[in-house]
């Protein structure tokens, strides 16, 4: 089964998510960062792999948070993301007309 790892490491948490395709959440893990990102993901990578199914093929992950790209790096992530794209990608999947009010701000802006 296909799912995805998403990866948020800031100043004072790190949260990990997987979700299958359907995006049903498969396990995730909140721990704090304690201003030590690297050892914070590798706990929490260690961690959440107890909890993955054999059968889960990563199709993809993606990083966000104030460590985004440090994550990325060490994942080998496909996307790294501010806090504030993720939320609008998400949001527009639940509500398809954020899409349309984006473009309208977007034309006020200039």
């Amino acid at each position: 089964m296909k799912a995805y790892l998403g990866i948020d490491v800031g100043s004072v948490s790190t949260n990990i998510v997987l979700l299958s395709d359907e995006g049903e959440v498969i396990t995730n893990l909140y721990i704090r960062t304690r201003g030590r990102p690297i050892e914070a993901l590798q706990a929490g990578l260690r961690e959440t792999a107890k909890d993955i199914p054999a059968d889960i093929d990563i199709a993809g992950v993606g990083t966000t948070g104030s460590g985004r790209f440090l994550a990325g790096v060490m994942v080998g992530a496909d996307v790294i993301k501010n806090e504030i794209t993720a939320h609008a990608v998400a949001a527009s999947l639940y509500e398809p007309r954020c899409k349309q009010y984006w473009r309208s701000a977007a034309r006020t802006q200039k």
